[in-house]
C-alpha cells in the first residue's frame, strides 16, 4: 500500500494480534486502546494461555459483544508468551487484510499508533516496522526506550528489532511468516522469542525494516513482565548471565538454523555456523576470531556488542 494509497482509498484493514495470559487488569483498558485507532478499520485475534484469573472469559464477553474482536481457542497451555504468539502466527486468517500488528495485554496504544506505522512502512516501501516505547511504572516514573537503527551484518542473530508489541507488517510478509512457522514448526518452535524470528525472516529474506525513534506505545512495568525496561548494569549482568548458562549461545544456534531453513546463504553466517560447531575446537584463536566477528558484525548497540565480544574473550559463546 503506498502513500498514494492511504490518501485515496478506503481506511487500511489492520488484524491485531494478541496473546494474553492473567492479563484481567490491564486487557481490557488495553483493548479500547487498540480498537480506538484512528483512519484505520481495527480487526483484534486474542489467544489467551489458559489464565486463572478471569482473562478467558472476559475476552470472550467483549467478542461476543464487538464483532470487531475474535478468540483463537485453543486446547492447552503453550507456556510462554513467544509460543502463545507462535499460535497466532499460525492460526490467524489474514487474507482480508492490508497489514498486521502484534500488541501485548497491558500496554496502552496512542490513537494515532497504527496509522503512524503504516504510513512509515508506505514511505519507504518496507515489509516490517518497529518502534520506541514509553515505559512507565505506578510510582509515575517514565521512560522512552530507543532502539539502534543501524542495522549490522548478522544482527538478527543475535537480536529481534525491539519490542515485538511494537511490529506492524504487511499482510504479504505476515504471510511469509506464516508459512515458515507452519512448514518448519521445530526451527520457528526453537527460538524463545517470536519477534526475534520474524526480524530474523525480514533481514533473510531482504526485506527493509522500518525503526521508528518516536513511541506510540505507553509500555506498561509491572512484576510480570517477561522483559520489561532494563537497562544500563543491570541490563548488561542479566545477559551475562544468560549467556555464561550457555541460554543465548543455544538461541544463536536456533537463529542460524532458522536462517538455513529459509534456504538463504551469506558468508558471515556460515562463519558464526562454523564457529559454534561442537567440533571446532574451543582454544584460544576460536575465541579471538568470534570476538573479532561479533564486533563487526553483531548487535546493533555498541554497548551490547561490548558485552557479547568481552563472553567471547572468556570462552561463554
Amino acid at each position: 500500500m503506498s502513500q498514494n494509497d492511504l490518501r485515496h482509498n478506503a481506511p487500511p484493514r489492520v488484524l491485531v494480534l494478541l496473546a494474553s495470559y492473567e492479563g484481567h487488569d490491564w486487557i481490557e483498558a488495553q483493548i479500547g486502546t487498540i480498537l480506538s485507532q484512528c483512519n484505520v478499520s481495527i480487526s483484534l485475534l486474542v489467544s489467551d494461555d489458559h489464565s486463572r484469573d478471569g482473562t478467558g472469559a472476559l475476552i470472550r464477553s467483549l467478542a461476543a459483544t464487538d464483532p470487531r474482536v475474535d478468540v483463537l481457542e485453543s486446547t492447552s497451555a503453550s507456556g510462554s508468551a513467544g509460543a502463545n504468539f507462535r499460535r497466532l502466527l499460525r492460526g490467524a486468517d489474514a487474507t482480508d487484510f492490508d497489514f498486521v500488528a502484534l500488541a501485548d495485554q497491558d500496554d496502552i496504544w496512542l490513537e494515532d499508533k497504527m496509522f503512524r506505522a503504516i504510513q512509515k512502512l508506505a514511505c519507504v516501501n518496507a515489509s516490517g516496522y518497529s518502534s520506541s516505547v514509553t515505559a512507565f511504572w505506578r510510582d509515575g516514573r517514565e521512560r522512552t526506550l530507543h532502539q539502534n537503527p543501524r542495522w549490522r551484518t548478522a544482527d538478527f542473530l543475535f537480536e529481534g528489532a525491539g519490542q515485538g508489541c511494537t511490529f506492524v507488517l504487511t499482510a504479504e510478509f505476515f504471510r511469509t511468516v506464516q508459512f515458515f512457522c507452519l512448514r518448519h514448526a521445530a526451527q520457528a518452535d526453537a527460538l524463545h522469542y517470536h519477534d526475534w524470528l520474524i526480524y530474523l525472516l525480514a533481514r533473510a529474506d531482504g526485506r527493509r525494516w522500518i525503526f521508528d525513534s518516536e513511541s506510540r506505545i505507553r509500555y506498561r512495568q509491572h512484576e510480570s513482565n517477561e522483559i520489561g525496561a532494563r537497562g544500563g548494569i543491570g541490563a548488561a549482568l542479566h545477559r551475562l548471565r544468560k549467556i555464561r548458562d550457555g541460554w543465548f549461545r543455544r538461541q544463536v544456534e536456533a537463529a542460524i538454523d532458522a536462517y538455513v531453513a529459509s534456504n538463504q546463504r551469506h558468508p558471515i553466517v556460515e562463519r558464526f555456523r562454523h564457529l559454534l560447531l561442537p567440533s571446532t575446537p574451543r582454544n584460544l584463536t576460536r575465541r579471538f576470531k568470534m570476538a573479532i566477528l561479533l564486533s563487526q558484525h553483531s548487535r546493533r548497540r555498541t554497548s551490547d556488542r561490548m558485552v557479547l565480544v568481552a563472553a567471547a574473550l572468556l570462552g561463554w559463546l
